[in-house]
């Protein structure tokens, strides 16, 4: 029986509400991984791949950032984006990523819209990772 609770939620909707007994995140800091009783924590999530593992089963989301708590074996991602593999599209991502990269040869690193740009081109990658192309 699965221990955790995993719920991921983005602005526009709720994406999943499923049982795990693992969950592998995406940290700033790194990524890590949650079990059943883990201490209860918050962290900062950036753009990578999200996995669920229930009976050795993997789910994989691509997050584009976001934050996740865990707590009382409850784990709640409130993601900037979130979509499961059969959902990403990758012509869609592929697109994305040449526009973002092109636009970021144009500017500094100074430059206000660098980061912008430069995120955009994490957020694709998740997705085309997750999506396995």
């Amino acid at each position: 029986m699965a221990a955790l609770t995993l719920e991921i939620v983005t602005p526009e909707r709720r994406v999943a509400t499923l049982q795990a007994d693992e969950v592998r995140a995406p940290g700033v800091l790194g990524g890590f991984g949650i079990r059943e009783n883990h201490t209860p924590f918050m962290s900062q999530l950036q753009a990578g791949r999200l996995t669920a593992v229930d009976a050795g089963r993997e789910v994989h989301y691509a997050i584009g950032g976001g934050f996740l708590q865990v707590a009382d074996n409850k784990v709640m991602v409130l993601a900037d984006s979130a979509e499961e593999r059969e959902e990403i599209d990758v012509e869609r991502a592929r697109r994305a990523i040449a526009e973002a990269t092109e636009r970021l040869r144009t500017l500094a690193a100074g430059d206000e819209s660098y980061a912008l740009e430069a995120a955009r081109v994490r957020r694709a990658a998740a997705r085309l990772e997750v999506a396995g192309k």
